[in-house]
């Protein structure tokens, strides 16, 4: 009888998980333990932050698979000297990225918490990538404008302090974006650009039209690792 499986994305401020029925859930750190979970097998795992919600799930489940990023992994190599650095969102996210398009060069972008910035060549080489400040980060970078206020609207030239915050932020993120696709673009003329994270919704239409947009590319990846190691 095959065995039940059910799989966490624990990042920096939530936690979203896969249930056996393929169903997502998200919840924030703090109120993720009220949740109710299923009775699975196994666990799979990937943790760039919060330790207690791992050993919450250690008592939860009776076997619990931590995911490591590896310096090779089938057909992914890597680039990092100690591949235990790189956060295994980045690396779940690029497997999910390199199951979806098999022998294509990718830049797999993740828009958090933090922003992330993958690329690998279609041969399975990781390039390299960048870390920056996620919107939220962003729009709390200046404390005499700080503001939680995540939401995105038009950048034009505003006629008002918090808008004028708001839509430069937003101007600064998108700008990035932009200029990451198109030095990947460059660089790798028949590559595939795919996109996760909180507000891509809210960001997809200042984007070019052939970004490859995913819901849960860190669930997927982590997914395709289990039926891989087994």
């Amino acid at each position: 009888m095959s065995q039940s499986n059910i799989f966490f994305d624990i990042g920096n401020s939530s936690v979203k998980w896969r249930t056996p029925d393929s169903e997502v859930h998200s919840d924030g750190i703090e109120s993720f333990l009220l949740n109710k979970l299923p009775e699975v097998d196994i666990a799979w795992v990937s943790a760039v932050a919060h330790p207690h919600i791992v050993d919450y799930l250690n008592t939860q489940f009776n076997k619990v698979n931590l995911v490591q990023s590896q310096k090779k992994f089938e057909k992914l190599t890597t680039s990092y000297k100690d591949s235990s650095r790189l956060g295994s969102d980045r690396f779940c996210a690029i497997l999910g990225a390199m199951k979806q398009f098999p022998a294509k060069p990718l830049l797999v972008i993740d828009v958090g918490t933090a922003m992330t910035f993958d690329v690998v060549d279609s041969e399975g080489f990781h390039q390299g990538g960048l870390i920056m400040p996620g919107l939220g980060a962003l729009r709390k970078s200046f404390s005499k404008f700080e503001t939680n206020d995540l939401s995105t609207h038009n950048s034009s030239l505003a006629s008002d302090t918090s808008n004028a915050w708001k839509g430069g932020t937003q101007a600064m993120l998108l700008s990035t974006i932009n200029d990451q696709i198109n030095k990947f673009k460059a660089n790798f003329s028949d590559g595939v650009v795919t996109i996760c994270g909180g507000i891509v919704n809210e960001i997809k239409d200042h984007l070019p039209e052939s970004i490859q947009i995913f819901d849960n590319l860190v669930l997927d990846g982590l997914e395709s690792y289990s039926q891989t190691v087994g």
